[in-house]
């Protein structure tokens, strides 16, 4: 059942991307009984152990699980990781702390001094150096689903962005129903989707309830536009159309519950807010919030309800809608591990989801009991069988979106002691957008609140297109931005020791003591950057580049060998093979 996943990904200089699943295979066996010369009946054998699916018995297998759960492939990870198995590593990084954006963003910068770039910087360095990898990619991912953009703020939110990452960084391995409680009290979703400040209506004055947020939180963070079943795909009433999940008038009713919210201690005058209003939860301030009855999705909150009361039963019954365990379940996997989710895969998320629970096949149990568990949700997306199986599926495999490609170089490469990272040397990440010069992607600057790209993205005039596959990733890339990547790829590859031109300086010592050799050389890569997964078609083509360079004695020698191991690295990451995980 092998099969190509996303074969015609064109649109990108190096999108052909072949799906190479290696299973993670254990062992084991028993001999049939021994003959009793006494002639007695010998008691049967112990069963053999149980074969993990999930155990991670080679480097190669160890590689390839952390480009899907992590951020790099780091040798010693690598090496620690090999010999046991995925569920293992995933308890222990559920177990490590939160990073504390607003507290770095302190420590780094002065507050007359912060601006909305170093919130971006933050998240660079957290996913570039942080050793709770799992929480780092779980907070990018939740950005996208939860999206503002620092575009939107200048240097009066101080601290404020910090905080709003701290919300969905301390909520990672939480619970989706905190995680809404927090972002809708955020002043940074508040201002983002112009709801703080937000007045009852006054038909005397024509004046209504601002509905940003109240269709936003419907339809790009909660439940989205249409009736799903628990598998994620279109539920259908009897003509086969798609149900809708609300309507205007739904979005009318909730609106009235997001009222009456101002920065705190301000008593509604947004002009008196303190120096931390960005940094802590907006407050209720009643006699601006709608008194009038709210209806929406079948509930109806009476009138008169205090403010703070009305949110609290919106965000409950929001979040009782059926279609939040599959909308979610989905979209988390688009982040993590396929671009095109099988229905059965998002149905078992689902199931996690909806449960709270989820049990691996080693015996570790994951979550709290409770609907909405992302640790469970977590678990259940990173341990699904389909990801250590030998079966190639057709739509298995996830595209890797810019800032993940880069990530993973950085943290494979750039090490902290050997590079003094510090603040300064993330000055060029303040805003990686600029798809001609640099990635076509930056950690909190989505154009628009539907992030950089939709989930149900279908490229058109493509393979990936022709056969109904979504691949939201492909929505930002064309031919100059395939471009601009490499350029910025380039950047980070060709600089030297003391060239610091404001990027991480990367440590290619082991592949400059390969130089001589091409084929040596390329099998580190193979493991470093592509964990295994170098198609032959790659292999050859990079080993004949750099055996065409030459390498000169004396004093050019090492010019040489450099040259040989950078071509070899920008091929590499130029490939389809960087570009498609499974």
């Amino acid at each position: 059942m092998g099969a190509v996943f996303f074969k015609a990904a064109s649109r990108h200089l190096a999108i052909l991307s072949t799906a190479i699943i290696i299973a993670a295979c254990g062992g084991g066996g028993g001999g049939g009984p021994v003959a009793d010369p006494t002639g007695g009946t010998p008691p049967p054998p112990p069963p053999p152990p149980p074969v993990l699916n999930s155990a991670l018995e080679t480097k190669v297998e160890a590689a390839q699980f952390l480009q899907l759960a992590g951020l790099g492939l780091d040798g010693d990870e690598v090496d620690a990781l090999t010999g046991t198995n995925a569920a293992a590593w995933v308890s222990a990084e559920l177990a490590k702390p939160a990073f504390g954006y607003e507290d770095f963003m302190r420590s780094r910068v002065a507050a007359d001094e912060v601006s909305r770039r170093q919130s971006s910087q933050a998240m660079w360095e957290a996913m570039i150096t942080s050793d709770a990898q799992l929480r780092a990619r779980m907070t990018f991912a939740l950005s996208q689903l939860f999206v503002i953009s620092n575009a939107q703020f200048s240097s009066k939110v101080r601290y404020g962005l910090g905080s709003y990452l701290d919300i969905l960084d301390r909520n990672a391995f939480g619970n989706y129903r905190d995680l809404m409680q927090e972002v809708t009290y955020s002043p940074i979703m508040g201002e983002y989707l112009t709801y703080i400040y937000n007045r009852k209506g006054d038909p005397s004055k024509g004046r209504q309830p601002d509905e940003n947020y109240a269709r936003e939180i419907l339809q790009l963070f909660t439940i989205g536009l249409v009736e799903l079943n628990m598998d994620g795909t279109p539920r259908l009433d009897g003509s086969g159309q798609e149900i809708e999940t609300y309507t205007n008038e739904d979005v009318v009713g909730l609106a009235r519950v997001f009222t009456g919210l101002a920065h705190a201690g301000t008593d509604f005058r947004s002009g008196r807010r303190g120096p931390d209003g960005y940094e802590v939860p907006m407050e209720m301030v009643d006699r601006e919030h709608s008194e009038l009855e709210k209806t929406f999705l079948g509930t109806t909150i009476p009138a008169g309800t205090p403010g703070d009361t009305s949110i609290t039963q919106a965000l409950d019954a929001i979040f009782a809608h059926p279609n939040m365990a599959p909308f979610v379940s989905r979209q988390l996997i688009q982040r993590f591990t396929a671009s095109h989710p099988e229905p059965t895969y998002v149905e078992r998320v689902a199931n996690a989801f909806e449960t709270g629970r989820y049990a691996a096949e080693d015996g570790s149990n994951f979550g709290t009991g409770q609907r909405g568990d992302l640790s469970a949700t977590l678990a259940a997306i990173l341990l699904d069988e389909t990801l250590f199986d030998d079966v190639r599926g057709a739509t298995e495999g996830k595209l890797r979106e810019p800032v993940l490609k880069f990530v993973q170089l950085a943290r494979t490469y750039a090490k902290p002691a050997s590079t003094q990272i510090t603040i300064q040397a993330f000055n060029s990440f303040a805003d990686t957008s600029n798809p001609l010069t640099s990635l076509g992607q930056s950690p909190l600057k989505s154009p628009s609140v539907f992030n950089f790209y939709r989930p149900g993205y279908i490229a058109p005039s493509t393979e990936t297109g022709d056969a109904g596959l979504t691949a939201p990733e492909l929505q930002i890339v064309n031919q100059a931005a395939a471009l601009g990547y490499l350029n910025f790829m380039s950047r980070f590859i060709t600089q030297g020791d003391t060239d610091r031109i404001g990027i991480l300086v990367p440590d290619l010592s082991e592949e400059l003591a390969l130089g001589d050799d091409a084929t040596a050389l390329v099998d580190l890569l193979d493991l470093k950057l592509l964990a295994g997964r170098m198609g032959e078609t790659t292999r050859t083509r990079i080993i004949e580049a750099v055996e065409a360079l030459p390498v000169r004695e004396g004093n050019s020698r090492d010019t040489d060998i450099r040259s040989r191991v950078r071509i070899a690295m920008l091929m590499t990451v130029a490939s389809a093979d960087y570009v498609a995980l499974n």
